[in-house]
């Protein structure tokens, strides 16, 4: 019960220091980009807390560490900007309310769906696993295809120059694709996830530079926080058992945002990649989503590259990040990809959605949890980091697929576990 009341100060201080970067960061210095600040009464502010507090409730839930993790940096990076951003875009409760709610009903579902006891999948006919060396050279292959393909433009650039490097790196193959995204978000963490469980410097070295070597081809600067955030969630796991991830984390969060708004005026640029990148553009993107398809037609996934392969029912010329980014922000480049609520919920079937996906999302976590044993349950839990932050920038199905975390749930099924 103790640990329950230090899991709810952390989210509650949080919650209020993210409230005031809104108010006193996002919304002054980037209200060209759509942040608002209308006035909020008493009704809305205390039900919008409210919401934002219940999932404590669930915390009970979660036995299994990469259900732990995926709530703990949904809660922070996803859930409370939403809930605070919509409390500040609509202008009276009712308005806030009827949008909140389904985000609200949505979050609690995934972490309640998630608790469901799945029977094991497995298949009849087990495959030796791979040796190791083999997602080694795989990985190497990843990094010489990529750094030939990018020879000419592969760049380590400061923080004021991200937008330049991706732009003169945009024009890569479907090939290289595909191949950024495994290595950034599957492969790379994978392999320094297993040198760290099993104290091997020399795989965590390469498994640590296999990530933010992309940085590179993409100025993506969550390849370089994905590392950190996963040695930090293997530390506590390790050196300080039974510590609580949503209570650590969310006082690293919230000391992070103070630092950072303190030195906004002196490091305006590394503040605004913090604050309005890392924290604030979740609850910014969705709320544009969910206008956007409010009055312009909805893509019943179509969105998804083999549904529309299979239907032909995409209508829009353009991506979606690019769509949402012409109509409000009229430059017809930026490319304003979203999260999973976003892209999957909100733009296929409007706020319904967001309920339906969640949904989606909170059984595949069941299904995963059914997959768990002793000896994988830590390699998992600390992959999953990887995946909450890409999920937190595409749709679930593009996390799954382009991610490559469907060849994880693929190799439980049809190989034999390797200790």
């Amino acid at each position: 019960m103790f640990k329950r009341y230090k899991e709810f100060f952390s989210i509650l201080l949080f919650s209020f220091i993210y409230q005031y970067i809104h108010t006193d960061y996002l919304y002054k210095y980037f209200d060209y980009l759509g942040y608002m600040k209308k006035d909020v009464d008493t009704f809305s502010l205390i039900i919008t807390y409210v919401m934002i507090i219940l999932p404590i409730a669930l915390i009970n839930k979660r036995k299994y560490l990469f259900i732990e993790v995926s709530f703990t940096i949904f809660y922070y990076l996803l859930y409370i900007p939403i809930m605070i951003t919509f409390m500040f875009h609509y202008g009276d409760w009712y308005d806030r309310l009827i949008n909140q709610l389904p985000v609200f009903i949505g979050f609690m579902l995934i972490f309640t769906l998630s608790g469901l006891n799945f029977p094991k999948v497995t298949s009849s006919v087990k495959f030796p696993a791979p040796k190791l060396r083999v997602l080694y050279f795989f990985s190497f292959f990843i990094i010489l295809y990529i750094l030939f393909e990018f020879r000419d433009v592969y760049s380590i650039v400061s923080f004021d120059k991200v937008y330049d490097q991706r732009d003169v790196a945009k024009e890569s193959s479907v090939l290289s694709g595909y191949l950024i995204l495994w290595i950034s978000y599957f492969i790379g963490p994978l392999i320094f996830i297993i040198g760290l469980i099993k104290s091997n410097k020399a795989q965590i070295i390469y498994g640590f530079f296999s990530v933010v070597f992309i940085y590179g081809v993409s100025a993506s600067k969550i390849t370089l926080f994905i590392p950190l955030v996963i040695y930090l969630i293997y530390y506590l796991y390790k050196k300080h058992p039974g510590t609580s991830i949503v209570n650590a984390l969310g006082l690293a969060f919230s000391g992070l945002c103070l630092l950072f708004m303190a030195i906004s005026k002196s490091f305006f640029l590394l503040s605004a990649v913090i604050l309005m990148r890392t924290f604030g553009i979740a609850g910014l993107l969705t709320y544009q989503y969910n206008e956007f398809f409010k009055i312009h037609d909805k893509t019943y996934f179509s969105h998804i590259n083999i549904v529309n392969a299979i239907t032909g029912g995409y209508k829009y010329k353009n991506s979606l990040g690019i769509e949402v980014s012409e109509y409000f922000v009229g430059d017809g480049v930026t490319n304003a990809n979203a999260n999973f609520i976003a892209t999957d919920g909100i733009a296929s079937f409007g706020l319904p959605g967001v309920i339906f996906i969640c949904i989606i999302l909170g059984l595949y976590f069941a299904f995963t949890k059914s997959q768990i044993s002793s000896s994988n349950g830590l390699l998992l839990g600390l992959l999953f980091i990887p995946f909450c932050f890409i999920i937190l920038n595409v749709g679930l199905f593009t996390s799954l697929l382009s991610g490559g975390f469907i060849f994880l749930n693929l190799y439980f099924i049809f190989f034999k576990s390797s200790k």
